[in-house]
């Protein structure tokens, strides 16, 4: 007998129906987790302890907060659903909400434009692609933080090197962080930090599409146009509407970009500049915690509903 088939021979179910036993005797916790029937949910212990920890603690917690007041110091009260329904009916968070949609709106358009147009680029052979791949990977290498404030200098209206470079070619300087353009500035920041995902992720699309039906597209006498729009768009569909989820998921929580310019000023608080300002600033925990509970069911809808198109799209590309 093997030592495989001869440890496997030691534990074994009880008559009685009772935990497994080892050797005649009964299995000690150790030895229960540690045996071939339970090893493999054993190796899951550490990932539940740290999603308990890090994710549903925080969600059970914030869900709790929601529905009191104060806490930071002493008691919190209970106060039901008051502090839902003065963020229902307070404009801030309108206005919040609606920055936000507007920023997740223009930065998802702007990075599929962006990085569909440079992968189809990068989809032909020339010499050194690959340095220019790498080149345009860059932006994602760099912490946010660090990007908006690097940003913040470079746009600066006096010694910033942007509008030192407009002046020296005679457009004029811009008051980059303006209320009328200061949303358009961040969603710009985030767009030349995030538009290498949307590229590489379509370029592997690319890469991996059947030469064969664009060649008899060609033979046919189909134009580029036609070709892009009638074989290669349905083809990257469901990478399309994937990068949508997930960007749309990270556009919601947009945080960094504003820390490190505008601190949510001049026209530019978003949902979760209202979240910290509200929480970590006025230490209003209970007030705060209803806008994540709210932020985040707003984002469950928007996933469910492209979870349900992605489906749809996989089932037409069959």
């Amino acid at each position: 007998m093997s030592n495989r088939a001869a440890k496997s021979a030691l534990y074994s179910a009880s008559p009685t129906g009772e935990e497994d036993v080892v050797g005649g005797r009964k299995a000690t916790i150790g030895e229960i987790l540690t045996s071939e029937k339970y090893f493999k949910w054993t190796l899951l212990i550490p990932l539940l302890l740290f999603l308990i920890a890090f994710m549903l603690y925080p969600l059970f917690f914030s869900v709790y907060q929601s529905f009191h007041i104060g806490g930071v110091v002493g008691n919190a009260t209970f106060v039901g659903l008051q502090n839902y329904v003065e963020l229902l009916h307070d404009p801030d968070f309108w206005v919040s909400l609606r920055r936000t949609a507007q920023a997740v709106v223009v930065c998802l358009a702007a990075e599929l434009l962006i990085g569909m147009g440079i992968a189809l680029l990068w989809n032909r052979d020339f010499k050194g692609q690959n340095v220019f791949r790498g080149l345009t990977l860059l932006p994602l290498l760099v912490a946010p933080l660090i990007l908006s404030l690097v940003w913040n200098f470079l746009l600066e209206y006096n010694i910033g090197l942007v509008n030192q470079v407009l002046s020296a070619i005679g457009l004029g300087r811009v008051k980059w962080w303006a209320p009328n353009i200061a949303l358009l500035t961040i969603c710009g920041i985030t767009v030349w930090q995030w538009f290498p995902f949307s590229t590489f992720v379509l370029l592997a699309g690319l890469r991996g599409m059947p030469k064969d039906v664009f060649e008899a597209a060609r033979v046919d006498g189909a134009s580029a146009w036609y070709t892009f729009r009638r074989l290669t768009l349905p083809m990257l569909s469901p990478l399309i509407i994937i990068i949508v989820l997930l960007r749309t998921m990270w556009l919601i929580r947009l945080f960094d970009p504003l820390y490190g310019t505008t601190r949510g000023g001049v026209n530019t608080e978003l949902l979760d500049w209202m979240l910290y300002r509200t929480s970590f600033v006025y230490f209003d925990i209970g007030y705060g915690s209803a806008l994540a509970i709210i932020s985040l069911y707003f984002t469950i809808i928007l996933c469910a509903i492209m979870f349900r198109l992605l489906i749809k799209a996989l089932e037409a590309t069959k």
